[in-house]
């Protein structure tokens, strides 16, 4: 009973609840700001997608402010004289409180931002979401320990502002650098793709600095008087922790390696199969039954020698980028119902890159042939306009028309000829 008398207290004057309201506006203002674009999300929704979005701005604000409120309370701690009850009181029992506290308002309120994605999107928190929560909260209870060590040790004038100055440029900043590796160590939650989460490198090499860092602090403020023992630990326990994570980082990109494949699928005919998420599925057997047409009438225009034996959405395939060649292709086909989803689109993708470097401005003429062939051929005339500025640049829509015409009165054989001639020449004067 007197704990919780002494926590219910404690509860009243400590500052990251006194600061709750204006913090919770803010993170308000955030949350309004940065899902205004989260309606591409909402067709096919993925929940650790939709969180990982929704909290990748708030994050080093709120680590930022859990370390600042973190310190102020040490520092309050220590203008009462509460670490002179050492004697009656362990240091780590005098800490836990208040650090606890800070770290429950802040992932409250970061919790409540991720809540409020997922209620825009309109999806179910899973365990993948929570995985990402948990990796939130281990965040912000190590940099409320900086802060609170901060605090307990530097004058109460600077300790807190100087702290979450600190904590946020050392989370924001890198992610503006070329250096990938420390794009993924700062302790920020990067974006993670459909069907994806975190993976366990991606895991630790997002907490093993910031925990670490966190420990050396805690080594370092174990004894009242600094001598050299805990300053060599502290640092040997901060740089091992930046070095792990930089040994797990050293070779990724822009985008770290999440684990992949964990959305469900559903599959629809055969000739083609067509695989889809099964958050997509609604228009699966539409969308495979044109499909079904579509290859047909690829292959009796000779743009294809047999049709593929599966399709599957890029958001699901093991290599998330668009292919037409062999028995299986991956293609764009969710969201929407097939007339929505398989436009010039498949045109497109159908003539792809023939070689390295083609002429892009003859290619037109190889996909508006597949395109006329397969019946999307107004869709991708308006999709040229629209991005060559009304026709301004390469050839004209009449041009382009006018060669049709040619190649249509031309017997099926000649036709195949002058489309792989066109694929030869594209990529003869792209060079």
């Amino acid at each position: 009973m007197r704990g919780f008398m002494r926590f219910s207290s404690a509860l009243r004057t400590h500052p990251a609840v006194l600061a709750f309201p204006v913090i919770g506006l803010f993170f308000t203002y955030v949350f309004l700001t940065t899902t205004r674009n989260i309606q591409p999300l909402i067709a096919v929704p993925w929940p650790a997608q939709v969180a990982s979005y929704a909290v990748h701005a708030p994050l080093p604000m709120a680590a930022a402010a859990v370390a600042g409120l973190a310190a102020v309370e040490a520092t309050r701690l220590r203008a009462l004289g509460t670490w002179e009850l050492g004697a009656a009181r362990s240091t780590w029992r005098i800490a836990v409180q208040p650090i606890l506290i800070a770290v429950l308002s802040l992932s409250a309120l970061t919790a409540g931002v991720m809540a409020g994605g997922l209620w825009v999107v309109g999806v179910l928190p899973d365990l993948y979401v929570l995985q990402l929560m948990g990796i939130v909260v281990v965040l912000l209870t190590a940099h409320a320990v900086i802060g609170f060590v901060v605090g307990r040790r530097f004058h109460a004038l600077y300790a807190a502002p100087l702290v979450a100055v600190a904590v946020f440029i050392g989370i924001s900043f890198p992610l503006g650098t070329d250096s990938y590796w420390a794009h993924h160590v700062t302790g920020s939650i990067s974006w993670v793709g459909f069907g994806e989460t975190y993976s366990l490198a991606m895991t630790a090499a997002a907490v093993l600095p910031t925990v670490c860092l966190a420990l050396a602090c805690v080594v370092l403020a174990w004894r009242r008087r600094i001598d050299v023992a805990s300053v060599a630990a502290s640092l040997a326990i901060a740089v091992s922790g930046l070095l792990g994570a930089y040994s797990i980082t050293k070779d990724w990109r822009a985008i770290a390696p999440a684990a992949k494949g964990l959305a469900p699928i559903t599959c629809e005919g055969d000739t083609p199969e067509v695989c889809v998420p099964t958050a997509g599925s609604r228009h699966i057997r539409e969308i495979q039954a044109k499909l079904a047409k579509m290859t047909g009438q690829l292959q009796a225009g000779g743009v294809i020698t047999e049709q593929p034996t599966r399709i599957t959405d890029r958001t699901v395939a093991e290599a998330q980028h668009l292919d037409t060649r062999g028995e299986h292709w991956t293609l764009s086909l969710v969201p929407g119902n097939a007339d929505q989803a398989l436009r010039e689109n498949i045109a497109i993708s159908v003539v792809g890159m023939p070689c390295a470097e083609p002429d892009w401005n003859a290619l037109h003429y190889n996909t508006l042939w597949v395109a006329r062939t397969i019946g999307v051929e107004s869709d991708y005339l308006a999709w040229l306009s629209h991005e060559t500025q009304q026709f301004k640049q390469g050839p004209s829509r009449g041009q382009l028309l006018a060669e049709m015409t040619r190649v249509n009165k031309l017997p099926p054989q000649q036709q195949k000829a002058w489309y792989f001639e066109q694929l030869r020449h594209a990529c003869r004067t792209g060079r």
